[in-house]
């Protein structure tokens, strides 16, 4: 089996203990919870991880993933994935997320403004 850090993502070796690129101990990461590894794996180079992770997280309606999410949004330029992060937005459905899908119907153009128009017409979740 292969392992990877959880910060760096660089290659690891099953019994270590640090991560020998960054340092990051591997021992503190094994004990957060899921929601809590699900959000750092937002961070992930791998795309389809990504995805599943933003999808994941608006299933289980993880209030303390809107703000890594939003970050998440601002900073890609992949449609898919923003499309993915309206979405497990609206799942959630707290009013910072709310109000986030509210500014792209205001500010965004095409294929998103038009999916979060979408979920503001379908309203709140919660």
């Amino acid at each position: 089996m292969i392992f990877f850090c959880p910060i760096c993502w660089k290659e690891i070796k099953e019994i270590d203990k640090s991560c020998p690129f960054c340092h990051a101990s591997i021992a503190e990461f094994e004990n957060k919870s899921f929601e809590e590894k699900l959000i750092n794996a937002l961070r992930h180079p791998e795309r389809e991880t990504v995805h599943r992770a933003v999808y994941i997280l608006g299933k289980l309606r993880s209030i303390k993933a809107v703000k890594p999410v939003i970050g998440l949004f601002e900073q890609t330029n992949n449609t898919f994935l923003k499309i993915r992060i309206l979405s497990a937005l609206h799942e959630i459905g707290v009013p910072e997320a709310n109000e986030f899908i509210l500014k792209v119907v205001n500010s965004d153009a095409g294929m998103i403004k038009r999916i979060a128009k979408e979920l503001i017409e379908k309203g709140s979740t919660s």
